[in-house]
This record gives structure tokens, sequence and C-alpha cells, in this order.
């Protein structure tokens, strides 16, 4: 009992940790991001534009209501029916017809390619500038904390059913078929079908409320659950629900039996391949370049995974129990070599969904994506060095090293022990990331160093900052420097964007004189990726005006 108490302890101090890993990120983060819109940002329009149309990096599902314009008395102005643009990563929504000069707010939620909800808000004026801090005072478009909280904790605790489902499976049918009928092993079957089934329910009521940005009073609305049914998202759980409900019979025949014929194994491979790739499809996988590869890749990933923390958890519940340790002796060096190969398919996976995620090497130290995957790296090479040292001891203990009548002690088996739940804890540790990775956005998408250059303007030196230096709205700043190393008093200042390469442009920038020497604007569009050119023109007096031009690159 005492032995058990620890075990349990530790397992459950080391999941508490990863939940907390896994649920550290805000489950709101953006994935397709706006790259642009028409009107955009800031604009000041002569007359009523007769719709508007928004641009994101990948494409995105459009619900009717996700598009919303308001004017300054909080009236709207839109028909209600948004819809696609002219491209899947478009959204547009038609415009009440010669609306009156003033301030209006545009305020938009989305759902991404990979099911994660995207939202913003901006501004544009009729007949003048829009209000300042409009967009701010309307344009609310988070989703409940606490739905959030709930959902990011459903994906957590789904990697961990399926990964233990999965992987006691594959150990119990494959390596150890008598094993379904040792003592709590059947249990640990029943329990994690139980949490991936119940877990894959939760996922099916919570994504509409998730998605829609509503509280937990969405969870009970039709509407929005037949909204998630109908989409991919819907597709794949209920994919899931159904490879759980015909494994059933399967399972319960098994751990009855404690076999299965070579007919049900097959049945039972399938339907496990079917749960893998309903949860490889969610996701990063599913958006983006190379998708059908990507979903290979991380169904050999979940595999893989689960063969390895599966396996792990029935070799620890089976030490618990010293009666079966014997048992467990003539099984433990085929899955070592099992449990090798899973660590292959792991790792040649990991490294083509990094490369795929991240892109660039600076992306890895740059992006909140980046050092969570090289902390991620840093859990699996333990684990990796932990599983060695087992491999090395199953080798000395039951394997050709081990002599005829060699038999483990006591004081060794404690040891495997000890090294089997911290192994498993660390696994815990991975797949809390793992969730805190699906919340992110790809460092790929995200990773966009800022611009900073130097150029001369007659007299002065101006320094440059663009952040950031991707497709869509951008800052710029220009700080101008007099020869004696003071800032330069400007009296307006001008700026010109282009693209060459495109024969793109110019598009007239406005800048604002902000502080002495100091001109800025956050009202840039660069819609195209290249290397664009930026012109500045500066006046420090009614006789006295300068050129310069720098040039930077948009990712």
């Amino acid at each position: 009992m005492r032995r058990l108490l620890v075990v349990i302890g530790a397992l459950a101090s080391m999941a508490i940790a990863s939940i907390v890993l896994g649920l550290g990120v805000a489950p709101a983060s953006a994935h397709a991001l706006l790259t642009g819109s028409d009107p955009v940002d800031g604009a000041a329009l002569r007359t009523s534009p007769a719709k508007i149309v928004l641009s994101y990096s990948e494409s995105v599902r459009v619900p009717r209501d996700s598009i919303r314009v308001i004017d300054g008395a909080g009236r709207r102005v839109d028909d209600g029916h948004a819809g696609p643009g002219a491209k899947a990563s478009q959204a547009a929504v038609s415009l009440r017809p010669a609306l009156p000069a003033g301030t209006y707010v545009v305020s938009w939620r989305m759902i991404s390619a990979d099911s994660h909800p995207v939202s913003g808000a901006f501004a544009f004026g009729i007949g003048g500038p829009p209000a300042a801090g409009a967009a701010h005072a309307e344009g609310d478009t988070a989703g409940s904390p606490v739905v959030g909280f709930l959902f990011g904790a459903a994906r957590f605790l789904g990697y961990v059913g399926i990964g233990v489902l999965l992987g006691s499976c594959v150990f119990l049918a494959v390596l150890w078929p008598s094993g379904f009928r040792a003592a709590g092993l059947g249990r640990l079957v029943a329990a994690a079908w139980g949490l991936t089934a119940v877990d894959a329910v939760a996922q099916l009521l919570l994504q509409g409320p998730y998605a829609a940005g509503l509280g937990l009073g969405g969870v009970v609305r039709w509407s929005v659950l037949s909204a998630t049914v109908e989409e991919r998202y819907g597709h794949l759980l209920l994919v899931r629900l159904l490879a759980l409900m015909l494994a059933a019979p399967l399972l319960r025949r098994a751990v009855r039996m404690g076999t299965l014929d070579a007919w049900r194994r097959g049945e039972l491979a399938m339907l496990g391949l079917a749960v893998a790739i309903s949860l490889a499809a969610i996701g990063h996988g599913s958006a983006g370049d190379l998708v059908g590869l990507a979903v290979v890749s991380l169904t050999l990933h979940v595999i893989g995974m689960s063969i390895w923390i599966g396996g792990l958890t029935v070799i620890a519940l089976v030490l618990i129990r010293q009666a079966t340790v014997r048992e467990l002796a003539i099984v433990l060096p085929r899955w070592s070599r099992l449990a090798m190969g899973a660590v292959i398919a792991i790792v040649l996976s990991g490294l083509f969904q990094s490369w795929r995620e991240i892109g660039t090497l600076p992306a890895v130290i740059d992006t909140s994506y980046g050092r969570m995957l090289l902390y991620k790296v840093w859990a699996v090479v333990g684990m990796l060095a932990i599983g060695g040292l087992a491999r090395r001891w199953v080798r000395q203990h039951f394997g050709d090293d081990a002599g005829s009548d060699a038999a483990p002690g006591a004081a060794a088996l404690a040891g495997l022990r000890r090294g089997v739940v911290f192994e498993l804890g660390v696994g815990a540790v991975v797949l809390g990331m793992t969730a805190a990775l699906v919340n992110m956005v790809p460092a790929r998408t995200s990773y966009a160093p800022p611009f900073t250059g130097t150029a001369i303007a007659g007299p002065m030196t101006v320094k440059v900052r663009v952040a950031p230096t991707r497709v869509g709205t951008e800052s710029v700043d220009v700080y101008a420097q007099a020869p004696t190393g003071k800032p330069q008093k400007l009296v307006a200042a001008t700026a010109e964007l282009s693209l060459p390469t495109a024969d793109l442009g110019p598009f007239e920038v406005p800048l604002d004189l902000a502080e002495v020497g100091h001109a800025r604007s956050d009202r840039i569009q660069a819609p195209l990726a290249g290397k664009w050119q930026l012109r500045l023109t500066l006046r420090l007096n009614d006789f006295d005006q300068y050129v310069t031009t720098l040039f930077y690159t948009v990712r």
C-alpha cells in the first residue's frame, strides 16, 4: 500500500505540473493572422464603402455573424450575412448603402483552419479619420476564459487518454495477450477508454462556445453544437467516438478471454489507427503546406508516443504487484525493442513537424513557439536518457546478458520501479508541453523580427524601425538626428511604400510627429512578401526638405 501511494502521489504531482504547462498559454491564441483589410485600419474615406473585406494568412471558416460593423451610436450597419471572400483566406460582409460621416468599428471573430478562433477589431472613418481609441472601446472580441480553460484542459486529457489507451492496447495485444487478465490492467484499459470517450464528448460540446466566444451557456445551445458537428473538427471527433464504440466489445472480449484472434487484433488495430488520425488531423497539421504529409507524420508521432507512454503505464502498474513481475520478465526484452522503434518514429516525425512549423533557425529562439519546442525537446531527451538506462537494465536482468538462473532482486526491482515512474512523469510533462504548443501560433507564422536601419538625409542621420516584418499591418518609427547628435526637430514627415519586384505602389504612408525628432505610424499595410522600398521625406522648415530611401524584407 505504501508503494502504491508513493506511485500515485508522484504521478499526481507530475500530472498537475503538466496541466499547468499545458494550460499556461491562453487557449485563444491566434493562429490565422489578419494580413490586410479593405478599408484599412485608420482609413479616412470620402464615401461609404459597399462592403468590408478581411484577408488572413491561412484559410478561415466564416460564421454568419462573424463580422460586425458598428457606428458611433453602437448600431450595426452591416447586413449580418458575413461569408467567404474571393479566396479561402478572405471574409467579407456587405454594408448598408450611403452611410453618413462618422467613425465605424469593425470587429471580427473567425475560425482558422486549425480549428482555433481568431479575433480582432479596427476602425475607419467616413468624411475624416476615425475617433482615437474607437476600436479598443467597442471591439472587445475576447472569449470566455472559463470556456478557454476547460477546452485547454480537455485537449490535454485527450492526449493522456489516447496515449494510455493506444499504448496499453499495443503492449497487451501484441506483446502480452494474457496480460489483459492481469490484476488492474483490464481496469486500466477501461479507464483509458472512458477518459478518451468522455473527453471527445467534452471537446464536441466545448468547441462551439470556444470558437464563438460564448460562455458555458453555449454548451446547451443546439445551434452552437450543430455548427461544430457540421465542420471538419466535429467530423473528426465523431469518427473518434465511433471508433471507440466499435472497439469497446473487442476490448471487453480481450479482458474476459485474455486474448484475441488475429482477425480481431487486426480490427482493433484499424480502429486504433482511426483514433490516432482523428487526433493528428486536428490542429497545426490541418493548416499550411503539405497537409497530407503532415497528417501522416503526426499520426506516426501519436502512435509512437502512445506506445511509449502506454507501455510505461502498464509496466508501472505491474511493478506495483510483485506477483506478476515474473510474467512481465518475458515481455520486457520485446517491449524494449518496440520502445526503441517508437522513439525513432517520434524523433523523425518530430523533426519533420518542427521544420514545418518553424521554418528558420532564428525562429527557434525568437518566438514563444520555438522556445517551448526547445523545452519539449529537452524533456524528450531526458526520457531518452532514462529509457536508455532502463533498456540496459532489461538486458542485464532479462536479456541475453543475464544468466539462465538470473532473477532480479527486490532492490533492482525497486530501482526499475522508480525509473519507470520518473520516466512516466517526464512523459506527462511532454504531453503538457504538446498541449501548450497546440495552443500557440507556429513560429513559421509568428516569426517576424523587427527591421532596424540607418540612412543619411542631408545633414541628418535617420534611424528606422519597422515591426513586425510580415504580411499585414506594420508599424514604423523614424528618428531624425542632427549633426550635433541631438534629435532634429521636424515640421512634417511622410513616407511612401512600394514593392518594385511586383510593380506595386508607391503607397503613401502618413507619419505622425510623436516628439522632437520622432515620427511614426502604425497603419502601414504590406499585402505581399518581398523586399519593400520605404522612401522617407522629412521637412525641417519651409525651405529645407530631405529624402532618403531604405529597403526591408517582409516575410
